[in-house]
């Protein structure tokens, strides 16, 4: 689908160059581009065709080239208007797969369809179309790798659900319209309680999932929230009504609505008294998945007392009894079985079904009794190159297919199998590869032939704005592996001790991370299901120390095709990039970073420093600081850069503000306090000798004064050399104001502050007053020389290598740098002896 669009893109963007975009696109197109650019980009630009194109929807890319069909070549407007029917049965589809509704089990062959067409056209330019059709004939392992993310565009729906993205399947929703009408009107009736019953693999929790998301598209959907919760236990225990009310809570999103409107609720309070409570207040679709059970009374009451308004929609294979509406899910009807058998046979290109007679398929269908999970195992085992007739002839026909298909899987596909048969539950890709020591095209092709096989499924969810990808043995494949090939006892230990030792770094990883978070070596690991990629990431960050760049971004991108939807892939590629100077490359890496998690305050943290280090933008990077703070705003790390930043801005004001804001707070440690009172000290004395340069006494003083009060109130905290230096010199600016001011009140308020900062540093208040400071103004380093601007004004200073204390410190010296001096004569000229640097 984007491969198709962006071709269309092209064409426009091609054939049209250089009309008025208000021409191209019109005015109503131009004005809904213009708003999703603007909301999705930001700033005030203006954007070009180019820039706008991609925010036009898809079936205006084609009307939009029909109706300029003079500009294109007379073959290519042809060939447009005699494929607009096709393009425009793509429309439906694409809105199927952008908001991540159930596909239909027609939908990938009509795509193909249409692509294939396209591409094979000598009258119309495709090479997005192209390069991705040669991509799936060389490699179809690769789309495994793909980053799949979401614009940050506002909800479809007002209606509040926790639906999942339907699992992807070649087929998709195959058939059963009646059955979904009547599902849908049985919802909307006065059955409280409506369950789905049939045979494992029938269909009911599809059935389940299209019903749900249509309703929620409705414009007169009855309900406030429609909230899915997948059973996990045989009976609708304690523990489980507690996962479905966390469920209902994060659906509706309203906990402090319902908070209040409940009158605030125990936290020791019955569980299934809350979410019956939450049931009353809003009308809630709740839809209990995979419910084994009999009719305990715990389910009979929480049925029994569910509110007006208010459903339960249960999935089972047998049923819950007396109290509810069953809908009983029966095999397909004869052509939808037919429809989806010839539509399998030719996405996954098995010529032996596609030619056979109507009555071969017939047979077929009988044999298989219309169930869409044995047609789907029948077809596997007719590729993996068995006849049709030989599997049709065979008494238990799944037993038959799937020990089929199982001797036609590879040994790296049945090595990746006895991992997932060994340790239950969904696994990504990072964990596979890991645990089966495989790298990333090995891994990909096994999982693409497993679930090819029918033994695996993908399952997808939302992570911010990417989606996650596991995957899962089936459940007829695990039962058909523990009875047909268990795993040996050997290969079990070798298995969970690999497990185990992993978690056991994950741990470590983890607890590095809690520490300190803000270090460029921790890792924002989300969960068990990371610590694979991290460990990787680890070895990435110590080889980019090493300066061995080249094997660093080669695991790194190895990390990034295991997890795509983990944003610490691509932070690491880019620091990686600023190790090799490619700042624009560090850029787009922690854009993608960003567009993956842009909540988290440490990915912030490090992209705001970035822009403000490395890419000279540092007023963008200081937005980042502040939305670090946001998200995290009791880090006194975050505050600190935040000050360091205004203060390198020359925002003195508000980089004093923060400081103060630290320095006065009992939260902040010690050690990190005595980093602020650096900063704030210089900010303080940076303004205070500009005001006093500029003739403006009683400024300079208030600001000294702030400093002395500052120092006064701080205990324990480590004072190093440089703040001491700058303090001295807060004193030699304060007995200039004596010796200039002729204002007695300033001159008394200069005197008291040079008294008050001795006595902080622990001296005489006349000590030091024969110490002058100043900024180097000109250096002429190899040479061994300069000349210092004095604090005070007059005449530039000369000052020699050899006269500062170190003389090693003089190699750090640059011009603009800050130093303390004593003044002398030597040679009827003036000469700064006894230099101390300031600031480097």
């Amino acid at each position: 689908m984007s491969a198709i669009e962006e071709d269309l893109r092209l064409r426009i963007e091609f054939a049209l160059y250089g009309l008025p975009i208000e021409e191209v696109l019109g005015e109503q197109r131009l004005a809904n581009s213009l708003q999703r650019f603007s909301r999705d980009q930001g700033g005030t630009s203006s954007p070009s065709l180019a820039d706008l194109l991609p925010y036009v929807d898809f079936a205006d890319s084609f009307e939009i080239l029909n109706k300029a069909a003079k500009n294109l070549e007379p073959r290519e407007a042809e060939f447009i208007r005699e494929s607009t029917s096709l393009l425009q049965k793509l429309i439906p589809v694409r809105n199927r797969v952008a908001h991540t509704r159930p596909l239909d089990f027609d939908d990938l062959p009509t795509v193909l369809d249409v692509v294939k067409r396209f591409s094979r056209s000598a009258d119309i330019d495709t090479p997005r179309s192209d390069q991705v059709l040669a991509e799936l004939e060389r490699d179809p392992s690769f789309v495994l790798g793909l980053e799949i993310r979401f614009l940050d565009v506002p909800a479809d729906s007002t209606v509040r659900h926790n639906l999942p993205i339907p699992d992807f399947d070649e087929t998709g929703f195959v058939g059963r319209k009646s059955t979904v009408r009547s599902l849908i009107r049985t919802v909307r009736g006065p059955y409280p309680v409506i369950s789905l019953v049939g045979d494992g693999g029938i269909g009911k929790t599809s059935l389940a999932l299209k019903a749900a998301y249509e309703l929620l598209d409705s414009p007169d959907n009855p309900f406030d929230a429609i909230v899915w919760t997948t059973a996990k236990n045989s009976l609708l225990t304690a523990g489980e009504i507690k996962r479905i009310q966390g469920a209902v809570k994060d659906s509706l999103g309203l906990l402090r609505v319902a908070a209040e409107e409940l009158g605030g609720k125990n936290t020791n309070a019955d569980p299934m008294r809350e979410v019956l409570e939450y049931m009353q207040h809003f009308r809630v679709l709740l839809i209990l998945d995979n419910l084994e059970t009999v009719l305990d009374a715990k389910l009979r009451e929480f049925l029994r007392e569910l509110p007006v308004g208010s459903k339960v929609l249960i999935t089972s294979r047998i049923g819950v009894g007396a109290m509810e509406m069953p809908i009983r899910v029966e095999p397909l009807e004869k052509g939808e079985a037919i429809s989806l058998l010839r539509s399998l046979a030719k996405i996954r290109s098995v010529q032996a079904l596609q030619n056979v007679s109507p009555g071969v398929i017939d047979g077929i269908i009988d044999k298989t009794s219309a169930h869409p999970l044995y047609i789907k195992w029948f077809v596997s085992v007719v590729q993996s190159g068995r006849r049709p007739e030989d599997a049709l002839r065979s008494g238990l026909l799944l037993d038959y297919c799937m020990s089929n298909v199982y001797e036609f899987i590879s040994e790296t596909g049945k090595l990746v199998l006895r991992s997932m048969q060994s340790l239950a539950g969904t696994h990504n890709q990072a964990e596979l590869a890991y645990l089966n020591e495989l790298d990333v095209k090995q891994l990909q092709s096994a999982v693409l032939e497993l679930i090819a096989t029918n033994f695996v499924l993908m399952r997808t969810a939302n992570a911010g704005n990417a989606v996650v990808t596991e995957y899962e043995l089936s459940e007829f494949a695990l039962s058909y592996l523990e009875k047909h090939h268990p795993i040996s006892e050997e290969e079990q230990r070798w298995l969970r001790e690999r497990n185990a030792s992993l978690f056991a770094y994950g741990e470590q990883i983890t607890l590095k991370s809690k520490r300190d978070r803000y270090d460029a070596n921790s890792l924002d690991v989300r969960g068990a299901k990371d610590f694979s990629v991290a460990a990787k990431l680890l070895e990435a960050l110590s080889l980019i120390y090493r300066g061995e760049l080249g094997i660093a971004l080669e695991i790194i991108q190895d990390a990034q095709e295991l997890s795509p939807d983990y944003h610490e892939c691509f932070r690491v590629e880019a620091m990686a990039r600023i190790a090799g100077h490619n700042l624009h490359g560090a850029n787009s890496a922690f854009e993608k970073a960003l567009e993956l998690n842009s909540e988290s305050s440490a990915l912030n943290w490090f992209y705001g420093r970035f822009l403000i280090n490395d890419f000279g933008q540092p007023q963008v990077g200081l937005t980042f600081l502040q939305r670090a703070a946001a998200l995290d705003p009791r880090s006194s790390t975050i505050k600190v850069e935040i000050a360091k930043t205004h203060q390198q801005m020359g925002n003195g004001e508000l980089a004093r503000d923060a400081c103060l804001s630290l320095l006065n707070s009992p939260e902040t440690a010690l050690e990190i306090k005595a980093r602020v009172l650096e900063i704030y000290v210089k900010s303080a004395m940076s303004a205070a000798s500009k005001l006093y340069g500029a003739g403006d006494y009683a400024g300079c003083l208030e600001i000294l004064e702030e400093l002395k009060d500052s120092l006064e109130s701080l205990q324990g905290v480590a004072v190093d050399d440089l703040v001491r230096d700058r303090v001295n010199y807060a004193r030699s600016i304060s007995r200039g104001v004596r010796l200039k001011t002729a204002d007695k009140y300033l001159g008394q308020a200069a005197t008291l502050i040079n008294i008050s900062l001795a006595r902080w540093l622990g001296v005489s208040s006349s000590e030091g007053a024969d110490r002058s400071y100043g900024t180097v103004k000109t250096l002429q380093a190899e040479r061994g020389f300069g000349f210092v601007r004095p604090a005070d004004g007059g005449q530039d200073v000369f000052f020699h290598a050899t006269d500062f204390r170190p003389m090693e410190e003089f190699a750090q010296v640059r011009e603009g740098s800050e130093i303390s001096y004593r003044k002398t004569m030597k040679s009827g000229r003036s000469r700064a002896v006894e230099i101390w640097l300031v600031e480097r």
